[in-house]
């Protein structure tokens, strides 16, 4: 018996040696595969990009096309660029010289000058898409040092092609998270990443998150695909003659700043259907101290903030607060907002406007929350979501009720 005890123990510490091993054999990998990208300066590329966002049942897929040359100095994007965006049958273009930034959308080419709007270029720059290991000048999505020494991932290399391309395959997986701000809880993270056996290059990268919230389980997923790539860096692309022949050129101009709507206003009417098919007016509430939550389902700072709004809803909805939820942007019947409510434990109002409405309540940004008195007139905003917002929402509300 003590002899097959010992077998036992000695397959266990081989196979945990190997397993060792083999996650070795996989860091190293990367790590060439991060020195490639990092040694690359510039050049030409054509992706396959397929994302599913949180909340969305299907998967999206466009093709980015990118001319870059990486330049550490630039304080805006740290290269220069031109992008193409293939979406639908539809092609937009963005394209960064270092002294301007041109978005061209259906043949009309706007000039941001950085030197006069660099401001709103900062605001705007997360939303251009790369293959950002090849354009970044620290390859950013690939493992630092640091990460590569994270014992929370774990790591497995083996081999495989694509398009009949030997490749490397190194799985990354994460199973232990702490819940974040929005009260959310990752169950899982895992990023596949296939490299050419030759070059190091990073041909394919699929990332696959896993997120609990209440009680739903969420899902998103994206995967670069590299089709094609040229170092070959063409400066001529980083000119304002990059921009598509027949655009009409314009200078860009600021949307007008949007003020909130201010203390003492006479809150905007409206009526509006519910998911039972009933129709509700601001004007039943009169009398009654109303919060108005602007939200959207695949807003998480909004999905954050319904829990509070609950807890606030069974508290005080019998010493005269009415909540209520307005939607300006799902589709009760194809977004499924019964099942979405009814997992997360709300049965406040909920009803479903056009977008035209929270322009008419100067809303910027999602959720924004309305309180109104008794006479229908705005008491108070607040807008986002933090750690504070019960405690403040609950002192307004007592405030409120009070007069």
């Amino acid at each position: 018996m003590r002899n097959k005890l010992i077998i036992i123990a000695a397959i266990f510490a081989f196979a945990a040696s190997a397993n060792a091993q083999n996650a070795d054999e996989a860091k190293n990998v990367l790590r060439l595969c991060r020195e490639k990208c990092q040694s690359i300066k510039g050049g030409h590329y054509e992706v396959e990009y397929r994302n599913k966002p949180m909340d969305f049942a299907d998967t999206s897929t466009i093709r980015l096309i990118c001319d870059y040359k990486k330049q550490p100095s630039d304080k805006v994007f740290k290269k220069l660029f031109a992008t193409g965006i293939e979406r639908e049958g539809r092609t937009s273009y963005h394209i960064y010289t270092g002294k301007e930034y041109i978005l061209c959308y259906n043949n009309e080419a706007t000039i941001m000058a950085c030197d006069r709007w660099i401001n709103d270029i900062m605001a705007i720059r997360y939303s251009e898409k790369f293959y950002e290991v090849l354009t970044e000048p620290d390859a950013s999505p690939m493992p630092s040092d640091d990460a590569l020494a994270n014992a929370l991932i774990t790591y497995s290399l083996t081999e495989t092609t694509l398009d009949g391309k030997p490749c490397y395959t190194v799985d990354c997986v994460r199973t232990k998270f702490e819940p974040n701000m929005f009260g959310m809880q990752t169950i899982r993270i895992y990023k596949q990443i296939l490299i050419d056996r030759e070059s190091y290059l990073p041909l394919q990268i699929t990332s696959v998150i896993d997120i609990k919230e209440g009680e739903d389980t969420l899902c998103q997923y994206e995967q670069y695909k590299l089709l094609s790539f040229d170092s070959t860096i063409n400066e001529s692309r980083f000119t304002l003659d990059a921009i598509p022949a027949g655009a009409t050129m314009m200078d860009y101009v600021p949307d007008d700043e949007v003020e909130p709507l201010s203390k003492g206003k006479k809150a905007p009417k409206w009526t509006l259907p519910t998911l039972a098919g009933d129709t509700i007016r601001l004007s039943d509430f009169r009398g009654k101290v109303v919060l108005v939550d602007f939200f959207y389902r695949k807003c998480a700072p909004c999905n954050a903030a319904m829990p509070v709004l609950q807890r606030l809803h069974e508290k005080y909805k019998d010493q005269g607060l009415a909540v209520i939820g307005i939607d300006p942007i799902d589709d009760p019947v194809k977004d499924d907002m019964a099942d979405f409510l009814a997992k997360r434990g709300i049965d406040y109002t909920v009803v479903f406007s056009s977008r035209n409405l929270p322009q008419e309540y100067h809303v910027t940004g999602y959720p924004t929350l309305f309180f109104i008195n008794a006479k229908g007139r705005i008491e108070k905003v607040h807008e986002g979501f933090s750690q504070t917002m019960e405690e403040e929402i609950e002192k307004q509300i007592q405030k409120m009720l009070k007069k």
